[in-house]
């Protein structure tokens, strides 16, 4: 009886060929494709000077709200939300303030805590400082996920781009309950000069005690 001689290198080579090589491709497009909307997501920031854009907002209750954005790069922000809601967050610095203009209240906390440090960065250092992930996107729509590499308390901010024109269209804030708000933009205006005065908070009284 003669013995069957197996070619193992043979057969080592159909399964490479027909199962590894396919896998392998996939995942070669896949860093591509990463590497791809990072580089698109680079450019737009470095681009960008300011913007000035309409909002509607959509909170983890499904409680909607509008308002006005402003962007300055670096460092400026001023979301201007419409009544009823009342708030003001205005940021020229390392701090953002959170005002409500009906209870004359005013908060700050660290930008760095905040995701809108993402937005409001000249250059956005994916080496050291955020790691960015391409989600699943739908025809001419790009997702881009961004989380901080250095503070781990931090929101994520997921990023939605038009792929042609390449502008932002959304914004998703993760929080760290696992709760999610979207900001929509519209009619958004690139590169125009913004007065220096938007960025300031308001400036309320002071309370009068005298009887």
């Amino acid at each position: 009886m003669k013995k069957l001689k197996i070619n193992f290198n043979g057969i080592w080579s159909l399964f490479w060929f027909t199962f590894l090589v396919p896998f392998t491709f996939q995942i070669s497009n896949a860093s591509d494709q990463v590497n791809g909307s990072q580089l698109k997501v680079e450019n737009f920031f470095k681009s960008l000077k300011s913007m000035e854009a309409d909002f509607i907002q959509v909170s983890p209750s499904g409680k909607i709200s509008n308002g006005k954005i402003y962007l300055d790069l670096p460092g400026k922000l001023r979301i201007d939300y419409e009544k009823p809601n009342n708030l003001l967050i205005t940021c020229k610095g390392f701090w953002l303030t959170i005002q409500n203009r009906v209870l004359k209240t005013t908060n700050n906390i660290p930008l760095e805590s905040s995701p809108f440090s993402i937005l409001i960065k000249k250059k956005l250092n994916f080496d050291n400082e955020f790691l960015g992930t391409d989600l699943k996107n739908k025809s001419g729509i790009i997702s881009f996920k961004i989380t901080s590499k250095t503070n781990k308390k931090a929101e994520a901010l997921t990023l939605e781009f038009s792929e042609k024109p390449f502008n932002l269209k959304k914004w998703i804030i993760n929080d760290i309950f696992g709760e999610k708000t979207t900001v929509l933009i519209q009619n958004a205006k690139y590169n125009n000069k913004l007065s220096h005065l938007l960025f300031f908070p308001d400036d309320f009284p002071e309370p009068n005690n005298s009887d």
